[in-house]
């Protein structure tokens, strides 16, 4: 009788690979969620959630650089990317703004930006500042944005109204607010929990008590809402803008 055929061995490096495989695809997959949950305090390795945030797969519900298109930024503006993490937009903020403008890009967690830090000196970008900031407060210049970029963190905020008032006055006379972050209803892959999500509808309402207007709202990414906000008139506490 015939001995079997040995079977294929696995080494502790292959096996390593492919464990790290199937992290990436059920963090991806039930939402870089879980690990967006606690934010800046990783429930695992920081060099892993930052692999979670960067990985490809993001960018077919993400659709990155199809909302900075929709963006319709112009060279040498100025630009703030609240929550800039591990600068999955700020780079892309960076390109299109050009050598004249400027991207501020701010975070609570300095391991995040210092990995940030040494990516912008190896791809030689060189109008960011980076900026560690405290959780309440953005630190931004008076009148200083032209827009202020928001993706998956604005449900992070606790004191959501003392900071949108921070960033209105950040805000130039004709600045944007651009608020990217997950729809509240169940059947969404990715994502934090259905509990952490904020609906558009309190979005709104939050934005018309610091004073901003909904100005537009963009519909083409299968998970998220992108909200588009302008300061109105009267400063905060106004009556809203009617949209024709």
């Amino acid at each position: 009788m015939k001995n079997a055929s040995p079977q294929p061995m696995i080494n502790k490096p292959q096996l390593r690979k492919i464990f790290s495989g199937v992290l990436l695809m059920l963090c991806l997959g039930n939402s870089l969620g879980r690990a967006e949950e606690q934010h800046p305090h990783h429930p695992i390795p920081l060099d892993q959630y930052i692999a979670l945030l960067e990985d490809p797969k993001r960018d077919e519900w993400q659709k990155p650089d199809a909302v900075i298109q929709a963006l319709h930024l112009k060279e040498g503006q100025v630009v703030a990317d609240i929550g800039a993490g591990s600068g999955y937009f700020t780079l892309r903020l960076a390109r299109m703004v050009g050598q004249k403008g400027q991207v501020f890009a701010v975070d609570v967690d300095e391991g995040m930006l210092s990995y940030l830090r040494e990516r912008l000196a190896k791809e030689k970008i060189q109008n960011v500042q980076v900026m560690q900031v405290p959780a309440h407060d953005p630190l931004l210049i008076d009148s200083s944005l032209d827009l202020a970029f928001i993706c998956d963190t604005y449900h992070h905020i606790e004191d959501r109204e003392v900071y949108l008032r921070k960033l209105h006055k950040a805000l130039k006379p004709n600045g944007r607010l651009v608020i990217v972050d997950f729809y509240k209803k169940d059947g969404i892959p990715v994502g934090p929990p259905l509990s952490m999500r904020l609906s558009e509808e309190t979005v709104k309402q939050e934005l018309q008590t610091a004073g901003m207007n909904i100005t537009e709202k963009l519909t083409f990414l299968p998970y998220q809402y992108i909200l588009i906000a302008q300061p109105t008139t009267g400063g905060p506490g106004a009556s809203p803008v009617t949209q024709p």
